[in-house]
């Protein structure tokens, strides 16, 4: 399942305050009947009270009763979803607005660590918009100052498994931004050794951009 949006969190907190917002006005309707939710409803004889409208007030405390259970799973799905998108920022996936922040680290001398030798169709790099030969400046906290080897990227991918990972690329000398999912696909899986990294083809060169070593990864 994929990790929430800081839009899917702003989402459920508006639905909060609407809840929040019935249920004020459903205790309104409760104090207009001078009672509440532990009143009782019949006179000391046991006949309903004729000062409220009984029928109303059953059915809105029967309505607030099913909006506060409402309510409380809301807040702790909320909660939750918080706490997930705080260990996206943490792990550098970033929310939507670190997006720019990404790109902007890079300029037209940064130097790139490897390049893409070509994409299997259907495949997760095809339906991120990778191409053949773009070559990969940054790859989520990878960048070309800290990139050893491919296995390097297989951590990376390993842990973002169905999340998001922001990729700065270079293509005909434009720098462009890509947001790659890792998934399992077809009857392949993406680890099936360390360098079978997105079921892909994946030309490795060193970081002086010289050694043309490549690495089949699919």
């Amino acid at each position: 399942m994929d990790r929430p949006t800081r839009e899917f969190a702003l989402q459920l907190m508006a639905s909060k305050d609407k809840m929040e917002s019935d249920l004020a006005a459903l205790m309104d309707v409760l104090k207009s009947n001078n009672t509440d939710m532990t009143q009782p409803l019949v006179d000391n004889e046991g006949f309903p009270r004729s000062d409220i409208d009984v029928y109303q007030v059953r059915t809105t405390r029967h309505k607030v009763i099913c909006l506060r259970n409402d309510l409380k799973n809301l807040t702790q799905k909320i909660e939750t979803v918080l706490h997930d998108l705080h260990a996206q920022q943490r792990e550098g996936a970033g929310m939507d607005e670190n997006k720019t922040s990404f790109l902007n680290e890079y300029d037209e001398c940064s130097p790139p660590f490897a390049k893409i030798g070509a994409v299997t169709e259907g495949s997760p790099a095809e339906k991120a918009g990778l191409k053949p030969d773009d070559l990969i400046l940054g790859f989520g906290t990878l960048r070309a100052s800290n990139f050893s080897n491919l296995k390097d990227v297989a951590q990376i991918v390993q842990h973002r498994l169905n999340c998001e990972i922001p990729i700065c690329v270079r293509r005909y000398d434009e720098l462009m931004q890509i947001t790659l999912i890792p998934k399992t696909w077809s009857v392949q899986i993406v680890f099936f050794t360390y360098m079978q990294v997105l079921v892909e083809a994946l030309e490795y060169e060193s970081q002086n951009y010289k050694n043309n070593d490549a690495y089949h990864l699919s």
